[in-house]
């Protein structure tokens, strides 16, 4: 995914207007890429992320994946907020997205949601499933956040919470995606793994450690985790000098 989120993030910057995008703090897309070529890029990639996750979970009817990156600023939410919006546009499949960073939930706020109910509610106080959806207008894509107030993160559901929850999404819904917050960060993240049907890393090339990814993994599949694979993001091609001169 050669510099997709970087293009991702400076499209979504330039689109809110923020006064914090600032050159210096979003690289700019490749001058030779037009915003279609870029978008175009994009949906290549995720098209091609689904295919792979539908060949590797191809005994799986309704689908429920988590996404999860070691640390901080690797992209993650970006990466499965694309992924999302591509499998219900392309693949005509109803998704739910699933935000469970109870800290820095962003999702909701990229699609311009004001949500009154988050999943955890849900899950622990027995409010009605709906209440807690939100779907994007024109779309069979809908968002949930946790929780709707980050300054009282909710309490942890328990296993059995989650596999009845979860067993909901899938009656009502093809696929499940959930955002989870970096696990070096939110470790309790990865206490679901065993309860969904195969997870994704988010790495970022060149700036993650690969011992700290290697970690993530091992505590992805000693946990029970369904380990899909990995996504490379930012990935950055060097062309020797030789060949630029003929380009």
């Amino acid at each position: 995914m050669a510099k997709i989120y970087e293009a991702l993030e400076y499209m979504q910057h330039a689109k809110r207007g923020s006064p914090q995008a600032k050159k210096s703090d979003v690289p700019p897309p490749p001058v030779s890429s037009s915003p279609h070529q870029l978008q175009s890029e994009i949906e290549g990639e995720m098209v091609r992320l689904y295919q792979n996750l539908h060949a590797s979970l191809s005994d799986v009817t309704k689908k429920v994946v988590l996404f999860v990156g070691s640390r901080q600023g690797e992209g993650t939410s970006t990466i499965v907020r694309e992924f999302a919006k591509v499998v219900a546009s392309r693949f005509d499949r109803s998704v739910v997205l699933l935000d469970a960073n109870p800290y820095d939930a962003v999702q909701h706020l990229s699609f311009d949601v004001k949500p009154n109910v988050g999943w955890a509610d849900v899950m622990l106080t027995g409010k009605p499933l709906d209440t807690a959806l939100y779907r994007i207008a024109g779309t069979n894509l809908f968002v949930s956040p946790m929780c709707v107030n980050s300054n009282v993160p909710p309490q942890i559901p328990n296993a059995l919470a989650w596999e009845a929850f979860l067993g909901k999404l899938k009656e009502r819904f093809d696929l499940v995606l959930i955002d989870s917050p970096p696990a070096t960060i939110y470790p309790d993240g990865l206490s679901v793994v065993n309860k969904v049907d195969g997870v994704v890393l988010v790495v970022a090339a060149e700036d993650t450690r690969w011992p700290v990814a290697e970690s993530v993994k091992d505590h992805i599949t000693r946990s029970g985790g369904r380990l899909l694979g990995m996504v490379f993001n930012k990935r950055r091609f060097y062309i020797p000098e030789f060949i630029y001169r003929r380009l």
